[in-house]
Order: C-alpha cells, then structure tokens, then sequence
C-alpha cells in the first residue's frame, strides 16, 4: 500500500472533482436565487429560526414565528389586496366595542379623512364610513358635458344663504339655473370684494342661466366634497364661527363641515415685509375670531382655514371648481337689508322660533373631548373670571383686586385666567364652570363652551359708554342665563340701554360686591 505521500489515485482524484463541481454549483445556485428573493438556507437541515423565510406580508411563516413576533406584528392574517384584518385579540376589542366584526373607520380633521383606523376600545372618535374611502381619487374631478349642475337654494335670508352646486371660477360664484327669478338677488348674497359695504359685482357673484353655463364653466371641473362653509366679511370675531355654526345646523347634517374660506382676509395681518424676507421678525397670520388652539381642537376639520390667497388660487386654474354644498355669511348683505347695527344677528332673531339650544353641542362636545372630559359629569358650581387688565377695555386695579375677592367670598371655586394664562389652562377653567366673568369683548366667545344648566351664565360688565347685546344674544339661544352691567348698573333685560359701539371703550367702573351677588343668584337657580 502506498504512503501517505504517495500521488492521488485516480479515484482520490475523481472524488475531489465530483465535491468542487458540486460545491461550485450549490454556491452559484444559492447566490442566484437569494438575489431572486428566494433563499433556500431555512430549509437546510441546519437552519434556526432565525433563517426563516419572509413572507409576502413580511412576516415570517407560522411554524416559525415565535411569541416576539406576535407581540410585535400581532396575528392577523395576510390578505391580498386588503388592509391588514383581524383576529382573536384585536377581533375582541372591536366586537366589544361595536357589537360587530370587522370594522374600519376614518379619523377625523383634514390629514385623518385620508387614513383609516381599527375600531377598537379606547380608539378615541372616528367618523364611519361603509366603504373603504370618502371618495377615490377620480371623484375629486368631474365631467358634466353640457348638463352643467343646476344650484339648489336650501335656506336663504339675506346675508345667511345655503346652497347646492354652486360653481366657483375665476373668482366668482356662480349660481347656475334654468329659472333666473327663482334665484336671490346677488346683493341679498355676498358684497363687493373691493367694499364690503356695496354690493357684489358681477365677478364676485353672477346668476348664471343654464343655456349660458356651458359656454362659461365648460365640461368639467374639479369638485369640493362635502359642506363649505364660506364668511364673506373682511374681518373676522368671535362671532364668525358662531354664526357659521348656527346657519350650518339648518342642516342637520351628522357629518361636521369639511373646510373654511375666508375670501376676504389676507393671510397675514401685518404689513407685508420687503423682498427678500429672512423670517424675522415672525409674521402675524390673521386669526378666525378664536383662538388658534381652540379652532384645531373644537373644530378639527377646518384647522387648514383658507385665505384670501388661497382663494386666489382658484382664480388661476383656469377651469371651475363645484362645491357640493355652500354655507355663505356676509354680514354686508344683511347690514343693506336693515340689520345695521348687529347684522350677524339677523340668524339669531329672525330663527328664534325653530333654533335649537344644542345647536352648538357638536363642537362643544368636541373640544370637552379633546380635553378629557368626555365621561364627565356636569361641571360644578365653580366660577371662572376672564381677566382683560393687560389690553383693551379694563377695570382699575381696585377694583380689579375687589372683584376677585368678592367673587372667592361666594365659597365657589373661582378660576382667574388673563391674557398669559395657557390655553390649556384656560379652557380647562371655562369647561369645569358654570358662571363666566369679564369685560365685554370677543374673549367671551369661550362661553359658548358652557355646558348648558339651570345656573350656566355669562355676566358682561361694560363701561358707561358703550353696549351692545351679542353676547347676549348668542348665550340665550344656548339656553345659557345672562347678567350685563353697564359700570354700576345693573341691566334689565326688558329694558336695555340703545347699543352704542365707541371705537375706544373708556375704563370700567364696577360694583364688585353686585357682581358677586349676581353670580351667586344664578348658581343658586334650580
């Protein structure tokens, strides 16, 4: 037999050659299907768990997972052309919460409609919708031929105006009809956009007969889903959302409004910075009468507010845009019908037949949601003074000093907030109060958040030369009770002052101690 160091027979060698071909054609084999995606390592009789294959879903398959896995990725099965579905625990919360299987629904505010959620325990508030989406992306455009949409007028007063299909090109609204006389005169609509105080032009609104809307609009046209809900006014207060709000219940509609145009204020209120601009100082965005905190929270879906500027980019497409439904404020309109003195108040007094006290409770319950109040009960009888000593129409500091004191006497929990109180803080205190305090002025919009009861109230205080009735108005027609003072004086409602409106409001002389007497007569009310 030959050494060790003898040459290779030709069977050594054979068997060499057959384990290098074969070595060869199994590495090539392997790197050529991993770079396929198929990698054929976890079938190896040597392979863990941890060369498991993945799976279309990016899951490993069920042999192989593990109790990590399921707690990260749950157990739902893959089902193709589906959003993920959902089994034993994730079935559970939803069948416990709704009382039925699978379920989906949309979140709400502009970037929520675009996602869709579980319906699950403690999943917060969701919108519901039967089909997988509010609308496809092809319904976001529309083509009519020559039967252009004809407007559909649901509720009209001069200044306060529901409409269907109305069409909005090159800057002007355009009420398309085969019966012109059916239709409200364009004055009783909207204003100028030039001045507010004349009424519109042709290219701020047009009747559009029907013979005439194909040549004009075209075929076709983008389309705005859902309610729109326009102020017309180139200002903006406290009461521009209220008065929107309030026209808006006229249709009682479950779905809240889907966005807000305000064609007539400018993006920013402050003079416009040279070119170029480095960001500094900041620039003051214009404001829609609330604060910017309490619009996103009580009204989430109109958080992406749209501007003048934005509304003049509708100018510029070149092709119409039809709104499905069109809620319109212009309080010029109503000014010229002879509402002069409070011409957003037209709504209030000409519907104080029908209007309903919970027509604000939608938005109410919204924002005590997204304060955590949802599962309270009624608020306590507690007091919260909204403090106004920093800017605009103030007291003395003594007196100032005495009505805090003499509200604290009352044995109620009483809440100072003033202009650098924290929103947060701030609507906390208004949410868990019955009673609401202060000078007058658009702060007292936060009233509206009251929740209403046999001793919710707004007490105003004005100085001696000015008075008006809003808040006064608005408070009532939430069943909320009212107290005014005029300095000293303490207002009977059936006989009120004549509304005076001074440009510069005087400093305020109050009767501390009357105040808080009145306070405690209303939550003392049964």
């Amino acid at each position: 037999m030959p050494g060790w160091t003898a040459p290779p027979t030709r069977r050594e060698l054979l068997l060499v050659l057959v384990s290098v071909t074969i070595f060869v054609v199994a590495y090539n084999a392997d790197t050529r299907l991993s770079l396929l995606g198929f990698s054929i390592r976890p079938y190896s009789p040597f392979a863990s768990a941890r060369d498991a294959p993945i799976g279309p879903d990016g899951r490993k398959p069920a042999g192989y997972r593990d109790a990590l896995e399921d707690e990260i990725f749950g157990t739902w099965d893959w089902e193709p052309d589906h959003i993920a579905g959902i089994k034993d625990a994730e079935e559970l919360r939803v069948v416990g919460k709704s009382g039925e299987g699978e379920s989906y629904l949309h979140g709400v505010g502009l970037t929520g409609q675009q996602a869709l959620w579980l319906q699950g325990v403690g999943e917060g508030k969701y919108v519901t919708d039967g089909r997988l989406g509010k609308t496809t992306i092809n319904e976001e455009f529309g083509r009519w031929g020559e039967e252009v949409p004809r407007t559909k007028i649901v509720f009209h007063e001069p200044g306060f105006t529901i409409l269907e299909n109305v069409s909005m090109a090159f800057g002007t609204f355009f009420l398309v009809t085969d019966d012109p006389s059916s239709m409200p005169l364009p004055e009783t609509l909207g204003s100028s956009m030039i001045n507010h105080a004349n009424p519109p032009r042709d290219i701020d609104w047009q009747i559009l007969p029907l013979a005439n809307a194909f040549p004009k609009l075209g075929g076709f046209g983008g389309q705005m889903h859902g309610t729109t809900l326009v102020s017309y006014d180139d200002t903006t207060d406290g009461l521009t959302l209220l008065t929107l709000q309030l026209l808006y219940k006229h249709l009682n509609l479950s779905e809240p409004p889907a966005r807000l145009i305000l064609p007539a204020v400018p993006t920013y209120n402050d003079p416009k910075p040279p070119d170029p601009y480095d960001g500094n100082p900041p620039r003051h965005r214009s404001d829609v009468g609330v604060h910017p905190m309490t619009l996103k929270a009580a009204y989430p879906r109109l958080a992406g507010t749209m501007f003048h500027e934005d509304f003049d980019d509708f100018v510029g497409l070149g092709t119409p845009v039809l709104i499905e439904r069109l809620v319109v404020v212009d309080r010029g309109a109503s000014a010229r019908a002879g509402h002069s003195d409070a011409p957003w108040a037209r709504l209030f007094t000409s519907q104080r037949d029908v209007i309903r006290q919970d027509w604000f409770e939608d938005v109410r319950q919204t924002l005590w949601d997204f304060l955590g109040m949802e599962d309270a009960k009624a608020p306590g009888k507690e007091v919260t003074y909204l403090s106004r000593q920093l800017e605009g129409p103030r007291m003395s500091a003594k007196d100032h000093e005495a009505l805090i004191k003499e509200l604290k006497k009352t044995g109620v929990t009483v809440h100072v907030v003033d202009e650098t109180t924290p929103w947060l803080e701030h609507m906390n205190a208004v949410v868990r109060s019955s009673v609401i305090v202060g000078v007058t002025g658009d702060h007292l919009s936060n009233a509206a958040f009251l929740l209403p009861s046999a001793h919710s109230a707004l007490v105003e205080l004005f100085p001696s030369s000015a008075f008006n009735a809003d808040w006064l108005t608005v408070v009532r027609s939430m069943g909320h009770g009212y107290v005014g003072f005029q300095d000293t004086r303490r207002l009977d409602i059936a006989s009120l002052p004549p509304v005076s409106r001074p440009s510069r409001l005087g400093e305020i002389k109050i009767d501390a101690a009357a105040v808080a007497r009145a306070v405690q007569e209303q939550l003392s009310r049964h």
